[in-house]
């Protein structure tokens, strides 16, 4: 067990280092000299001239051989230091720091509703099966996963703000302007983890091990507590915590629709304004927190799922 662990958090350092030597490429290689674009940024076209942007490109290291920029950045990164936004001017990590817990917010409370519907209505659907609530979920999370995102942002907009005025539609500052962003985010990812649930359950009713329960008389009640429903977690919640990685990501367009003052709404305008390093420093903290949680997801997999076996480089079962 401690080797599996071991080579999982190998394999996530691995990642990270593609991670953060991926980050420097993009941001190197894109069309247009970073220190123009710095210069253009804060003096504009008309005052920038060679000398300035020789001036810039010195102090932030570009002149250097890029060898030398990747090596001095990923000392910096280790040290906490992502740079300062080129449009605010302020430390990426702190713009981050201040930008995300609105997008955690969004991020928890998506999969807390999507639970709580999702669970009940998918067991329900596939231990009764056939039945009009079974017809009528799958018939729901069929037009819910096929909606985009953004259409829907868009309609919810239209109705109950622009033609009923019902709901806020940009912003933050009061439980209102949670609704439609919430809406927009749990619709496809209910549709999604019904389907998964229902299936699942499905799946386990007719299980050998379910069977031979019966046979011994073991009532119905225990058998779905302890054999159905307890090995339905282990999928459910490792698909709930990409759900919840998903949400994070997917955060850019919603929060850009709504206004949403959180990384999602950052990175749009960093890719907007040009701000190379903010985007640098979003993107690297985005692949940390999604290879972080993957890992987390493995290991508590391993630790709810008894029958995983650790062999070699793989999880079997």
């Amino acid at each position: 067990m401690a080797g599996f662990f071991l080579k999982r958090f190998a394999n996530a350092v691995l990642v990270l280092v593609g991670v953060v030597t991926l980050t420097f490429c993009l941001m190197r290689f894109t069309d247009g000299d970073p220190a123009t674009i710095i210069a253009l940024d804060k003096y504009g076209s008309t005052l920038i001239s060679n000398t300035v942007i020789d001036r810039l490109a010195a102090e932030h290291g570009l002149c250097d051989p890029l060898p030398v920029q990747y090596f001095n950045w990923v000392r910096r990164v280790l040290s906490g230091d992502l740079g300062r936004s080129l449009r605010s001017d302020a430390p990426v990590w702190d713009e981050i720091m201040q930008r995300f817990p609105y997008t955690l917010q969004l991020a928890v409370l998506s999969i807390l509703f999507t639970s709580a519907l999702a669970i009940p209505l998918g067991i329900y659907a596939g231990v009764h099966q056939g039945s009009f609530v079974d017809r009528m979920t799958q018939w729901t999370a069929s037009i819910t996963v096929s909606v985009p995102d953004y259409y829907l942002a868009i309609v919810l907009i239209y109705g109950l703000t622009v033609k009923w005025t019902l709901l806020p539609s940009y912003g933050y500052g009061s439980v209102a302007h949670f609704v439609l962003p919430l809406a927009v985010l749990v619709s496809s990812r209910v549709g999604y983890t019904t389907r998964l649930v229902t299936s699942t359950t499905v799946d386990l009713m007719s299980a050998d091990y379910v069977a031979y329960a019966e046979l011994r008389g073991v009532p119905r009640h225990r058998i779905f507590f302890v054999h159905i429903l307890k090995n339905a977690l282990i999928p459910i919640v490792t698909h709930l915590s990409l759900q919840f990685l998903m949400a994070l990501e997917g955060s850019v367009i919603v929060e850009s629709i709504f206004a949403w003052p959180g990384i999602g709404k950052c990175m749009t305008d960093a890719v907007l304004g040009r701000d190379f390093t903010m985007i640098q420093g979003l993107v690297l903290f985005m692949g940390v927190l999604i290879v972080g949680m993957n890992f987390i997801v493995d290991l508590f997999y391993i630790l709810m799922d008894q029958r995983v076996q650790v062999t070699g480089s793989r999880v079997g079962v």
